[in-house]
Parts: C-alpha cells; sequence; structure tokens
C-alpha cells in the first residue's frame, strides 16, 4: 500500500508539471506574437518538451517502485538457528520433564500412587500425559 502511495504521489506532480507547463504556453495567445518555442517551450518532432521530461520522471518513478518491490532479499540465518517469522531463532528441539518419554508431540510419565486399605498397602503405576515443550 505504502508503493502505491508513492506512486500515485509522484503521478500527481507529475501531471501537475506538464498542466502548468500547458498553461504557461496557452497564456501567450496568438495576438501577442509569442509562439510555444519563443517562449523557451520548445517542441521535438512534434512532441513538448514537457511532455518528455513528464514521461521520463514517470519512467524513473516507476522503475523505482519496482526496484523496491525487488529489493526483498532471502534471510540467512547464522548456523544453529531458523527463520521464523521473519526472525533468526535458535533452533530449539521438543523435550520432557526429567526423564519421561517423548512420543511424538507428547510426553508419557508414570508415577507411583500408594494406597493404604485395611489388609495392606498397595502400590499403584499410574500413567500421565502432557505435551512437548520447546527447550
Amino acid at each position: 500500500m505504502k508503493k502505491l502511495s508513492v506512486l500515485m504521489a509522484a503521478m500527481l506532480v507529475v501531471s501537475g508539471a506538464v498542466m502548468a507547463q500547458g498553461e504557461e504556453t496557452g497564456s501567450a495567445g496568438a495576438g501577442s506574437g509569442a509562439s510555444a518555442a519563443g517562449s523557451g517551450l520548445g517542441a521535438i518532432g512534434g512532441i513538448a518538451t514537457g511532455t518528455i521530461v513528464a514521461g521520463a520522471i514517470a519512467a524513473g518513478v516507476l522503475a523505482a517502485v519496482v526496484s523496491n518491490n525487488r529489493s526483498d532479499s532471502p534471510v540467512n540465518c547464522p548456523t544453529g538457528q531458523t527463520l521464523v517469522n521473519g526472525t533468526c531463532r535458535p533452533n530449539q528441539v521438543l523435550g520432557c520433564e526429567g526423564d519421561d518419554l517423548l512420543v511424538g508431540e507428547v510426553c508419557t510419565g508414570t508415577t507411583s500412587t500408594v494406597t493404604v486399605s485395611g489388609t495392606g498397602t498397595v502400590t499403584v503405576p499410574v500413567t500421565f500425559t502432557y505435551p512437548a515443550t520447546l527447550r
């Protein structure tokens, strides 16, 4: 959007310059004895000099916009880093707490629960899962 705004502003300036030159040529009038060539606004091969200048300026602005549009160069991150959303970040891996087992992106852990009943103590292994985290 910014590029379009710059292009439109440049074209407005160019068209204003051409219109001003056109008004100056027209103000000499046929009865005053002045001509467009005599007032410094010559023509080359039937094309007014102002038109040539306006075309050159417009071509320059267009070339600048195209050049700016192609200026995005690839980002090369240093070794050990990866590009994430336009920013180089250190490489990270998924990991689990302690010695819990990593399966895909899920960590699996086991703990023991001690249950005391009227007849004795029972130890029951309990398995739980949780999402792995980046480390």
